[in-house]
C-alpha cells in the first residue's frame, strides 16, 4: 500500500494537490484554533518579522488549554499576521493536514484515473468531516450564541474525541481507497 501511495504522489498533480490541501488546511486549523490571527504590531520598533518567546516557555509547552489545544509559547510576526507558537497543536495540525492532503491526492488520483465517482469516491473523503470540525474546538463561545447552550455543552462534551476520530478515519478511508486502487489496478 506505501509503495502505491508514494507511486500516486510520484506524479506531479497528486503531489501538488496533496501539498496545497496541507497548507490549507494548516492554515484553517491554525486560525480555528485562534493560533493564526491577524493584527496590529505590538510596536513601532518592531520590523516586518519578529519572534518573541515566552520566559517561562518550558513549563507552557505541553498545558493544555482544552482536549487537544495546548498553550502557546511564544508568538511569531509577519506583517499584519501573528502566529502563536504552539509545539503540540502545530503538530496535531500537521498530522491532520497531512492525513487529508494524501486523502485528497488519492481521491483526486481515483476520480482522474479510476473514474471513480458517485457514492465510491464519496466515501474516500468521509475521514475530513471530523478533522475540520477538530479544528473548530475554539468556537464554543460562539456556538453557544448559535446554536444555544445545552446543544453547545452536548458538542463540548465530545469535541475531545474529534482529533482521535479524525485520525482514525483518515487512515481508515486511506488504507480502504488505495485497496480498492489496487483491486482496480490488478
Amino acid at each position: 500500500m506505501v509503495s502505491l501511495l508514494f507511486s500516486i504522489l510520484g506524479e506531479r498533480r497528486y503531489w501538488l494537490t496533496a501539498a496545497i490541501i496541507f497548507f490549507v488546511y494548516v492554515i484553517v486549523y491554525l486560525a480555528a484554533t485562534q493560533f493564526l490571527i491577524f493584527t496590529q504590531r505590538m510596536g513601532a520598533t518592531d520590523g516586518f518579522f519578529a519572534i518573541k518567546i515566552a520566559e517561562n516557555w518550558q513549563e507552557l509547552m505541553f498545558r493544555q488549554r482544552a482536549p487537544f489545544l495546548f498553550e502557546s509559547i511564544g508568538a511569531m510576526y509577519l506583517g499584519g499576521l501573528k502566529l502563536f507558537i504552539s509545539v503540540p497543536n502545530m503538530f496535531l495540525a500537521a498530522t491532520l493536514g497531512i492525513l487529508i492532503g494524501l486523502n485528497g491526492a488519492v481521491s483526486y488520483y481515483s476520480f482522474r484515473a479510476l473514474s471513480l465517482r458517485g457514492s465510491q469516491g464519496l466515501v474516500q473523503l468521509i475521514g475530513t468531516v471530523p478533522a475540520i470540525l477538530s479544528g473548530a474546538a475554539c468556537c464554543v463561545p460562539t456556538l453557544i450564541l448559535v446554536i444555544g447552550l445545552q446543544l453547545t455543552a452536548t458538542l463540548a462534551t465530545v469535541w475531545a474525541f474529534f482529533v482521535p476520530l479524525s485520525v482514525f478515519l483518515l487512515f481508515a478511508a486511506l488504507w480502504r481507497s488505495l485497496r480498492k486502487i489496487k483491486k482496480r489496478t490488478l
